[in-house]
């Protein structure tokens, strides 16, 4: 090594890696020497245990962890290189072989920490990985099977874990709260219709945030006559409530209008988000809002939509019927009577015979669910229009689907790109639901041909199956005329061969519009078997257009898919792990060819190393990166962590059972207070026999004299002290590594030397004695491979 030449620091840095990492020690660098003017003429790398620890921290008492073990021996060991100004080359002036400790097995040097490196391609594609919602684990684990094990692969889990948090504190230009409205006003100037708007508090951090794009303000001004909303938590680092705005496409699908995270759950905060969801709407009122029947939720939506009709959900009422009453057969008969379409009349005196029934009627909850009854029963919901949304089932749905982006220690700028994420995966759903559509025919099975046959062209597949349902109930169904006049007519419609239940039918014959008094139309958007009944008693050969809701039908949202994909797919997708995916795809193929013979595969080494050498070359000249957009205003901080609601708690009932220790099954204790503990019997003095004969072999403590101190020290009365874990643990090991079957034929190979007169360091003995830890801990490696194995 002595008076080798190197082309750059770098290079030498390499060369001296390589060298440790086929000996068996780590490296780090160490002085650096620069001219006048600052420039680099020296530098130094030394083997990762020279020196020795601070003498302040192994006296430190006030820890509260475990120290680090002791690594450092005052090796000597170091590569040292100097700059030659005339020949612009580097070359080594001095080298030191010699080391004090014993050598790293080649099949664990991988561990040592100079030899863990996560490269920048492999630091892209884990990114890429964790976006999509895989965790450090599996990231190293897919990395160890695509490298072919674990000693190949480079770095371990806490490392990969460690660069994905440094890198992304590295793109945090300022703090997370600006980067992210940096990054929302980017999205901005190239969606001249997204939207966000974000609220401050007095100590300049932020509050609320809501935003949507474009296209979900376009899907909006088509769907936008139903909305859902619920709060959900722990999605986020700052536990702010996180709030998605919802509705239904004609598909069925549930469709996203706009995002926001809110600072708390008051009346003041939701009537905030609903008028600015308003204002990015263009101030379209929606018809129908269903919640989950939070009071600050209500007395907002009574604010910002007066005119929209509210809904409370049916899946919370039961569950708060759960809670709230404690009979399980109540339970069960309310969300029975829930799902019933009764009449207004009905609806009373079926309510009395239930609480009677029970006897519940003297429940508060009870009293109040029955004021509340024109906001969850379908007598007096019946006719108004909430596209066959009963629930905030949606919202749900969407919160479990979050879980696979989003969780508690997301920071706001990865959250609004995981929402990204979200939204390209919903519209992809829908684009695929529009192929199906147009890909395929639909069977008919009903006996109303030409009635299915219109339904299949006119409606999406979805609501085409809702349809179909209703003409084959029309089989059962037999009309009455009740009544004609010039301008309709009346039929009532009932089963055939049953008597009662008839429903009220109205034609009117220029425009065929129909009227049933079952409003199935009106609140879900679709005709009912009893009109089905009347068209073909009146011969109406096709589906009247006035009974077709245009939001369900295939033509209900039309988009030019080429401007869309020149826009979007183009420009907002081709992000770096894009591309980096992409390659990785298309490289598959020049793999398996590649490897096939020895020609090729020298063919595909040349034209990659040329290759990189071009693509090296091109990165140097665009290395300016543009800038993200930056905002004028004062830098608004990173949010408080918000104290949220929270969900409602089942009261427990019985007594609460006591925990019982699970050696003798009395309550009162655990294993470690037991009485009938089994290890408490065990002679101290055994233990202790077992611990020394680990080190009685050892000539570290006999070389410095640290078996008198280390007896004096373990503890004699404690049954459960450390040196009775260690001897009980290990009884084979020497600090964990066990005896005799390790071997020293690997030293053979290695070009250095290994000074055994000085492979323990001296201790000072001022400082260690009295210090168990910190004796077991410095020693934990053997001097001699070959005496472990023969003792």
């Amino acid at each position: 090594m002595l008076g080798r030449e190197f082309e750059s620091e770098e290079q030498a840095e390499t060369c001296y890696q390589q060298y440790a990492r086929k000996a068996g020690f780590g490296i780090r660098r160490d002085n650096i020497r620069r001219n006048v003017n600052g420039n680099i003429t020296g530098r130094t790398w030394v083997c990762s245990r020279e020196g020795f620890r601070a003498a302040k921290y192994l006296q430190k008492r006030s820890r509260q962890r475990e120290p680090r073990p002791l690594t450092r021996s005052g090796c000597q060991a170091q590569f040292r290189i100097i700059l030659n100004s005339e020949r612009k080359r580097w070359s080594c002036n001095y080298f030191q072989a010699v080391h004090n400790h014993n050598l790293t097995p080649p099949q664990l040097v991988h561990h040592l920490r100079s030899h863990r490196t996560v490269t920048d391609p492999e630091l892209v594609m884990a990114t890429s990985l964790q976006r999509v919602g895989v965790t450090p684990l599996q990231i190293h684990e897919f990395m160890v099977d695509r490298s072919g094990g674990y000693n190949r692969v480079g770095y371990n889990r806490v490392d990969v874990q460690n660069k994905l948090a440094s890198n992304r504190r590295r793109h945090l230009k300022e703090s997370d709260a600006e980067t992210c409205l940096s990054y929302l006003e980017g999205k901005k100037s190239s969606d001249p219709s997204f939207f966000y708007d974000i609220t401050v508090t007095s100590s300049n951090r932020l509050g609320d945030l809501f935003w949507c794009d474009g296209r979900s303000c376009a899907d909006y001004a088509l769907f936008g006559d139903v909305i859902a909303f619920d709060a959900t938590y722990k999605t986020n680092a700052y536990r702010k409530p996180f709030v998605v705005i919802l509705g239904i496409n004609h598909h069925r699908r549930s469709i996203v209008f706009g995002f926001a995270l809110l600072s708390d759950e008051t009346e003041h905060t939701y009537t905030w988000l609903l008028e600015t969801f308003l204002t990015a709407m263009n101030n379209k009122q929606p018809k129908a809002v269903i919640t989950d029947g939070d009071k600050a939720m209500r007395n907002a939506i009574i604010k910002a939509f007066p005119q929209a009709s509210h809904r409370l959900c049916c899946w919370h009422l039961a569950r708060n019927a759960q809670t709230n009453v404690t009979s399980t057969e109540f339970t069960k008969d309310f969300r029975r009577f829930m799902l019933n379409a009764y009449s207004e009349e009905e609806f009373e005196t079926k309510w009395k015979l239930m609480v009677e029934k029970h006897q519940v009627g003297q429940f508060e909850w009870v009293r109040k669910m029955y004021d509340e009854r024109q906001m969850w029963a379908e007598a007096f919901l019946r006719g108004k229009f909430f596209g066959s949304m009963r629930s905030t089932q949606r919202s749900e749905g969407m919160n479990a689907f979050l879980n696979h982006y989003v969780n508690r220690r997301l920071r706001l700028i990865d959250f609004v790109k995981q929402m990204d994420r979200l939204m390209d995966r919903q519209r992809e759903g829908e684009g695929k639901d529009n192929f199906d559509n147009c890909e395929g025919s639909h069977v008919l099975i009903t006996h109303l041909k030409m009635y299915e046959r219109q339904a299949a062209v006119t409606y999406t597949r979805a609501m085409f199956r809702l349809v179909r349902d209703e003409l084959e109930k029309e089989g059962l169904l037999m009309a009455i005329i009740g009544g004609r006049d010039v301008m309709s007519t009346t039929y009532f419609v009932r089963h055939f061969g049953v008597s009662g239940n008839e429903v009220k039918v109205v034609i009117t014959k220029p425009t065929n519009t129909v009227c049933c008094c079952c409003k199935l139309f009106e609140t879900n958007g679709i005709p009912c078997s009893h009109t089905f009944v009347v068209l073909k008693a009146e011969n109406i050969t096709e589906i009247p257009r006035s009974i077709i809701l245009s939001r369900w039908t295939k033509d209900a949202k039309i988009m030019d898919h080429s401007s869309l994909e020149t826009c979007s797919t183009i420009a907002h997708y081709m992000t770096e792990e894009a591309r980096v995916g992409l390659i990785f795809s298309s490289c598959r193929t020049l793999l398996r060819y590649a490897a096939s013979s020895v020609g090729a595969y020298n063919v595909a080494i040349t034209n990659i190393h040329n290759l990189t050498l071009r693509l090296e070359a091109m990165c140097q000249k665009d290395k300016s990166v543009a800038e993200p957009v930056r905002r004028s205003d004062n830098v608004v901080q990173d949010p408080d962590i918000v104290l949220t609601k929270g969900s409602l708690k089942r009261p427990k009932l019985g007594q609460q059972q006591q925990r019982k220790c699970s050696r003798c099954g009395v309550p009162g204790h655990n294993v470690r207070k037991c009485k009938h503990n089994t290890r408490q019997n065990q002679p101290f003095e055994d233990s202790c026999s077992q611990y020394n004969d680990i080190f009685s072999g050892s000539n570290v403590l006999r070389q410095h004299g640290l078996d008198r101190t280390l007896s004096s020290h373990v503890p004699s009365q404690h049954p459960h002290s450390r040196a009775t874990k260690m001897s009980v643990a290990y009884p084979n090991t020497h600090c964990g590594v066990p005896l005799g079957s390790l071997s020293d034929s690997w030293l053979e190979h290695i070009p250095t030397t290994t000074d055994s007169d000085t492979s323990i360091p001296t201790l000072n003995t001022s400082t260690s004695t009295g210090r168990f830890n910190s004796i077991a801990t410095s020693f934990c490696g053997p001097t001699n491979y070959g005496d472990i194995r023969k003792r």
